[in-house]
């Protein structure tokens, strides 16, 4: 594991890429959805994958994204768990993180937003709608 978030690292500094996004899903074909919308923006921007909240906290130990989007709804460590932990890495304090989830409620998303999260966010069934929201988020 710390070879990888090493080699992330490395690659977030000397790419150069204007921003660097987290993203943290257990559904890996999310993963695919969300680079393709991603790549849809036109923002010059390296996508960092995490699949569980264990594998987000220990690459965020030593890479500082630009944005985060976290899924509510994963395994052992519930996306709200993880935020309250992201939220207690002061290093990370100025970091957006956005809840990102098909399974979330106005409930679920305001007590988020309480939580540290800057919006919540559900997921849209398009790529290209899903596209001009990254848009707006990272303009």
């Amino acid at each position: 594991m710390k070879e990888m978030t090493d080699t992330l690292q490395t690659l977030a500094v000397e790419t150069n890429f204007q921003k660097v996004i987290l993203l943290v899903d257990d559904d890996e074909d999310e993963h695919d959805i969300f680079l393709s919308a991603l790549n849809g923006t036109g923002e010059d921007c390296m996508l960092v994958s995490a699949i569980s909240s264990d594998e987000a906290l220990n690459i965020l130990r030593s890479v500082t994204p630009d944005v985060i989007f976290l899924d509510i709804n994963m395994p052992r460590v519930t996306g709200i768990k993880c935020l309250e932990e992201i939220r207690k890495i002061r290093s990370l304090a100025h970091v957006p993180v956005y809840i990102y989830s098909t399974g979330i409620n106005s409930r679920e998303g305001q007590k988020a937003i309480l939580l540290g999260a800057k919006d919540y966010i559900i997921k849209p069934n398009s790529i290209n709608d899903l596209s001009s929201v990254l848009k707006n988020i990272l303009q």
